[in-house]
C-alpha cells in the first residue's frame, strides 16, 4: 500500500492554528460535492455564512481536508467484466512496495457524465483487486499464482471468465469502479454496486462542524475540541471532546466525547459514536468506549445504501448524543471491578498476547502493559498512562479500534477477572 494513501495522525500539539473558521470558508471543503446544495439547505448556510465556527483545531483539520481534496481527485466509472483484464506494469509507482505492480486495462468504461470512453490504466489499491477475484471465487488461487511468479497463469484464469463474459451477457457483470487520481498516477480504490453511496471525507468533516455549530449556538455553555484526527483520502476517524469536566472516582476529570469516523470503501458511510474521555493528569487523555449494548444506544451508524434523504434525516438525531453527558458518565461512578490497577493492568495484557490476538506479534503494545503497578488504588494514574501510551502508539488504526475496545470493556466491565 502506498504511503499517500495510509491514514495517518495529525499531531495536532504541532500545528499552529486559531481554532477558529467562518462557514463560509468550512464550505469550501465541498463546494465540489455533488451534495454540496443539500449542505447549504439542511443547515441554512446562505444565512450563517459569516458566522465563526470556534472548535480548538478546526482550522487545522479543514486544512487537511481541503489538501486532499486539492490532491486526490475521486471519480466513479461503470465497467463490463468483459471489457476489464489484468496485466503486470512494466515500472514502478512511486509508494506501492511492488517493483512491478498488477494493473486493470479498461477496454471501454462509462464517465461519472454517462460518456462512453475508451483505454483507461489504473493501479489497485486497498482491497480492489481481491474484491475483483472475489467475484470468480479465485482470490486466494490468483493471489499465489502472483506471488510465485506464475502471471501468465493467473491471466490465463482471468482471461478465460472475460472471454466467458463476451459470449454469453449473463456473466457480463456492471459495477462502478472508484477511481482516484494523485500527480500523474490513476488508482483503483474499489469495486461497488450501483447502489452504493459515498458520501467521503470532506462530506463527514463538513456536516459534523455545523452540527458541533448549530449545537454550541442551541445549547450556551456546550464546548468543544477537536482532540485527534487520523486521515487520509477515504478514512477520517475525528474524536471531538467536551471542554467541560466533571470529577469521578479514581478516573479523575472525566467528560462526553464523540467520534466521528467515515470509511468510504469499508464498513460505515458516516459514524457518531459517544464514548467517555477519561483526562485523569494527562493533557489528551484515554478514550473508553462502552459495552455494545450502551454503544447501540448512543451510536448512529449510517451505511453505504443509505439515500441522501435519508442521511440528512438521521444526522438530526446527533444533537441528543451530544447532550445526554451527566447520564451517560453515571455508570462510571457505580463500576465495581476497579480494586486493584494491577489486576486491570493483567487483564489487558493477557488479552494482548493471547494466541488468538491481533497484538501477540505487536511487541510495542504488549510492552506498555508488561509493568506491574502498585496495587493501591491510587494508583490508578499509573493505569491511565499506560492506556494514554496505547492511545498514541502509530499502529494502524483499525488495529487502534480494536485496542481501544479491549481497554474499554476491562476498564468498564463490572464482571470479575476470570
Amino acid at each position: 500500500m502506498s504511503e499517500r494513501f495510509t491514514q495517518k495522525r495529525i499531531l495536532l500539539e504541532h500545528e499552529k492554528g486559531t481554532g477558529k473558521l467562518k462557514v463560509s470558508k468550512l464550505l469550501e471543503a465541498v463546494e465540489h460535492h455533488q451534495y454540496f446544495n443539500r449542505i447549504v439547505e439542511q443547515f441554512n448556510t446562505n444565512d450563517i455564512k459569516d458566522e465563526i465556527v470556534s472548535i480548538d483545531h478546526v482550522d487545522v483539520v479543514f486544512n487537511r481536508v481541503k489538501y486532499l481534496n486539492d490532491n486526490f481527485y475521486r471519480v466513479p466509472i461503470f465497467a463490463n467484466s468483459k471489457d476489464i483484464s489484468i496485466s503486470r506494469s512494466n515500472k514502478s509507482v512511486d509508494g506501492i512496495n511492488d517493483d512491478k505492480p498488477l494493473v486493470f486495462h479498461f477496454k471501454k468504461y462509462i464517465n461519472v457524465d454517462g460518456e462512453e470512453c475508451e483505454d483507461l490504466v489504473c493501479y489497485p489499491i486497498y482491497n480492489a483487486k481481491n474484491t475483483f477475484l472475489d467475484d470468480y471465487e479465485m482470490t486466494k488461487y490468483a493471489n499465489r499464482l502472483y506471488r510465485s511468479g506464475l502471471d501468465q497463469l493467473a491471466e490465463y484464469n482471468i482471461n478465460f471468465f472475460k472471454n466467458l463474459a463476451e459470449q454469453n451477457p449473463q456473466f457480463d457483470k456492471r459495477k462502478s469502479y472508484r477511481l482516484v487520481q494523485n500527480k500523474n498516477d490513476v488508482f483503483l480504490r474499489g469495486i461497488t454496486s450501483s447502489k452504493y453511496h459515498e458520501y467521503g471525507v470532506d462530506f463527514a468533516f463538513t456536516v459534523a462542524i455545523l452540527i458541533l455549530h448549530q449545537d454550541m449556538k442551541q445549547n450556551p455553555g456546550n464546548n468543544y475540541e477537536i482532540s485527534t484526527v487520523a486521515i487520509s483520502e477515504s478514512k477520517l476517524e475525528l474524536i471531538v471532546v467536551e471542554k467541560n469536566l466533571k470529577e469521578v472516582k479514581e478516573f479523575g476529570k472525566v467528560g462526553s466525547a464523540i467520534t466521528i469516523s467515515t470509511n468510504d470503501l469499508g464498513q460505515g458511510s458516516l459514524n457518531f459514536t459517544k464514548i467517555i474521555n477519561v483526562k485523569g493528569r494527562h493533557r489528551r487523555g484515554i478514550y473508553l468506549f462502552p459495552e455494545s449494548e450502551e454503544a447501540k444506544r448512543n451510536k448512529l451508524a449510517i451505511s453505504h445504501s443509505t439515500g441522501v434523504d435519508k442521511v440528512f434525516e438521521n444526522l438530526q438525531t446527533v444533537f441528543s448524543l451530544l447532550n445526554n453527558t451527566d447520564e451517560y458518565i453515571d455508570d462510571l461512578k457505580d463500576i465495581k471491578s476497579i480494586r486493584t490497577p494491577d489486576e486491570l493492568r493483567s487483564r489487558i495484557f493477557n488479552k494482548l498476547v493471547h494466541p488468538r490476538s491481533a497484538f501477540k506479534d505487536i511487541h510495542s503494545v504488549q510492552d506498555i502493559f508488561k509493568s506491574q503497578i502498585d496495587n493501591e488504588i491510587s494508583s490508578f494514574a499509573k493505569l491511565l498512562d499506560m492506556c494514554n501510551k496505547a492511545e498514541e502508539l502509530d499502529i494502524d488504526y483499525d488495529l487502534k479500534d480494536k485496542l481501544r475496545y479491549i481497554i474499554s470493556d476491562i476498564i468498564l466491565s463490572r464482571k470479575k477477572a476470570d
